[in-house]
């Protein structure tokens, strides 16, 4: 190893690194470039003997570009009348979620939005698992007699 000093910047700010890190770290950037230069963007290419110019264009094709071409793609997940009923669906759930108290939103962010087992949330919240268990059912009852009445 030599007696060079090697750094980085990281969030703007000089990190002294080893040899190795530094080749890996410019290597990274190197092949990130390459990518840039060579495959995201349109280029030309002289030809042979004759001399003729060939363009190369981008593997990529930004949304202006699509937009410039107008393409447009048909929806491939669900009718519009599916989006509408999801849509509802979302919004009553929305509402039934305002009627939940901070406890009670904090478990359902825990378990369902989080998607957490039962015991990291339980960790989470400080509560023993059979309570937060108990606590679950409890507001999914009253999520579920909410929605069923709006």
């Amino acid at each position: 190893m030599s007696d060079q000093n090697y750094y980085i910047l990281i969030d703007g700010y000089p990190v002294q690194v080893t040899e190795n890190v530094y080749r890996e770290y410019r290597r990274a950037e190197e092949k990130e470039q390459y990518f840039m230069r060579r495959l995201k963007k349109g280029r030309f290419v002289a030809g042979g003997a004759d001399g003729d110019v060939q363009y190369i264009p981008s593997r990529e094709v930004s949304l202006e570009q699509m937009q410039e071409r107008d393409w447009s793609f048909p929806a491939m997940d669900e009718a519009v009348e599916e989006q509408a009923v999801r849509a509802c669906l979302i919004e009553k759930l929305e509402d039934a979620l305002h009627c939940l108290s901070g406890e009670e939103l904090a478990l359902v962010m825990e378990l369902f939005c989080l998607e957490k087992s039962e015991r990291e949330a339980s960790a989470a919240l400080n509560m023993a698992k059979t309570t937060l268990h108990r606590k679950k059912n409890r507001v999914l009852k009253k999520l579920r007699k909410k929605l069923e009445n709006s």
